[in-house]
């Protein structure tokens, strides 16, 4: 039996995927990303990114 690791957005906690590490499970995703060390679904990534302009912009 071998071990295991979800990949599980840190905002909403929506599973992503599974695999047999991180490098894997990450590859396998489409649209995820890490920002500031955490793994973001597309929706919370967009989120994220706009909050982002928002806060540059004034």
């Amino acid at each position: 039996m071998s071990a295991q690791v979800a990949i599980v957005c840190d905002q909403c906690g929506d599973l992503g995927t599974v695999g047999s590490s991180p490098e894997r499970a990450r590859a396998i995703l489409s649209g995820w990303s890490r920002w500031h060390g955490q793994d973001l679904c597309p929706l919370c990534r967009f989120i994220a990114q706009n909050r982002a302009r928002m806060a540059a912009t004034g």
